[in-house]
């Protein structure tokens, strides 16, 4: 094909007055071209190209076309990758079998033409993306990361966690909270956080639809109550972006994915991913998070000129809930339940719900501090709350319905060992060896109970059914069940 250049070194040699057999001799070029552009007086780039429509090969996507075109008619979003993947999991044998691959990596490019061309004949329309433009002091974006995935445990024990993470969309400045869940007080611990480690206030923060933040159930999506209170607290003005569009909070969202990096490197160089307490691991966090903001200096600097003042203090980051204490001895916060002590039947206790523990409180008097369970439907169960009124009331576990206090598998086997533990813990005082047995109406092995005497001994008593011999005992596992259930911990 001629190009330009040619061209024009061909024109001016006919310029020069030199004839076409000279200058076809001189460039190696037919006499009948060197007449075609003499002739029209246009370069070749200039020349009308006719579109080819000729194949120089056959069409690879012409038995599939017309199922391809059916599944665009139904979605018009979907990709090239993803129709090549279905064709590939249609026509090809499974990954392992015998047999000929028929669909492969090879027709991809024209895949993704034939689709291209589709969508603009077919007028489909694509999402705008329009530039955001971050001025200084303007809006702390925040969002919750899981990191699971980096392995971190503390004493050799798997530590599942969350980070609340807020970054100034200017500077990108950001700082991290450790949390366990996305509660609102984790929300309110790790915001106030952030605010007060930049020393300032900006006019805006923006969030996805949490549920800590959002009501997502009202119709408008308003702020929570809680929530907007901890703004107007700040002075801050709240902002939720679209349901299902990360992209518009793309500051935070993409600094998880370069956070989690860094994460990863500093425990590949560090050797272990192994902490020896939550203390230790949170001192890590914040040394790595500052080494990243250090790069950040400059333009944090100017943001915090633009920063409004603070609020004389914080407002308390806990929720608080009246709970009556019934028989049972249960408490339901957020749908989970814990077991309290007996002596706390009938008080009207004051709980209040920070984000990792409970604190139970009754006339201005902290009475105890109970783990948080995370998540809904969990129980948290002291067997020492109700071990006394199981020994006075053994046969309550043959009732139909289960005492919720009380586990399954803590009813049969278990509880033997639970009421003896328990009670050697609190100094020695008599108990049955067999209660799993005296609940089903039947003593222990051989008829005998065994009772603890001061020393930590175990001493017998005579049968109780003397001079009839010993029941049959109904359960097989009665006489030689070594199962046992830990009395002092939690289910």
């Amino acid at each position: 094909m001629l190009k330009d250049e040619k061209a024009g070194r061909m024109f001016s040699m006919l310029h020069r007055g030199q004839s076409v057999t000279e200058i076809a001799r001189s460039l190696e070029m037919s006499e009948r071209t060197i007449r075609k552009y003499r002739d029209a007086g246009i370069l070749p780039s200039q020349q009308p190209q006719q579109p080819r429509e000729y194949r120089t090969r056959p069409d690879p996507l012409e038995p599939y076309w017309p199922e391809i075109e059916e599944l665009l008619h139904r979605d018009p979003q979907l990709r090239p990758f993803a129709l090549l993947d279905w064709l590939k999991q249609k026509y090809n044998p499974p990954l392992g079998a015998a047999g000929e691959i028929v669909i492969g990596d090879s027709i991809r490019r024209t895949l993704e033409r034939r689709v291209q061309q589709w969508k603009l004949q077919q007028d489909v329309q694509r999402e705008v993306t329009f530039p955001q433009t971050h001025h200084p002091g303007d809006v702390l974006a925040f969002d919750f990361v899981v990191l699971n995935g980096l392995g971190v445990t503390l004493g050799g024990r798997p530590f599942d966690h969350l980070l609340f993470h807020a970054v100034f969309t200017y500077s990108n400045w950001e700082s991290v909270h450790l949390c366990h869940s996305e509660s609102f007080e984790a929300l309110a611990t790790g915001l106030q956080d952030a605010l007060h480690l930049a020393g300032g206030v900006p006019r805006r923060v923006r969030s996805d639809s949490l549920s800590a933040a959002v009501n997502n159930l009202s119709q408008d999506k308003a702020f929570a109550k809680q929530y907007q209170a901890l703004l107007d607290h700040y002075g801050l003005q709240g902002h939720r972006i679209n349901v299902r569009k990360p992209q518009e909070n793309g500051d935070v969202e993409s600094s998880h994915g370069h956070l989690k990096t860094w994460l990863d490197q500093a425990l590949r160089v560090r050797g272990s991913r192994d902490f020896t307490d939550e203390q230790e691991y949170l001192t890590f966090l914040r040394q790595v998070v500052a080494r990243r903001n250090e790069a950040r200096a400059v333009p944090f600097r100017k943001e915090c000129e633009a920063l409004t003042r603070l609020p004389g203090q914080r407002i308390p980051t806990f929720t608080s809930t009246r709970v009556t204490v019934k028989s049972d001895c249960l408490l339901h916060v957020r749908r989970n339940v814990y077991s309290v002590s007996s002596k706390y039947i009938g008080l009207k206790l004051d709980v209040l719900i920070h984000q990792d523990h409970l604190e139970l409180w009754y006339q201005n008097q902290c009475l105890e501090r109970l783990p948080r369970l995370f998540g809904q439907g969990k129980e948290r169960i002291d067997f020492r709350h109700v071990i006394d009124s199981l020994i006075r009331k053994p046969r309550v576990c043959q009732l139909s319905i289960r005492p919720p206090s009380v586990p399954h598998h803590a009813v049969s086997d278990g509880l033997r060992s639970v009421t003896f533990q328990a009670r050697r813990a609190d100094g020695g005082q008599a108990v049955p060896e067999d209660l799993a047995g005296r609940q089903a109406g039947r003593s222990g092995p051989g008829g005998r109970r065994a009772a603890l005497v001061p020393g930590g001994r175990q001493g017998h008593r005579g049968p109780r059914n003397s001079g009839r011999g010993p029941k049959q005992a109904s359960d097989p596992r009665a006489d030689g069940g070594d199962r046992r259930v830990a009395g002092s911990g939690s289910v």
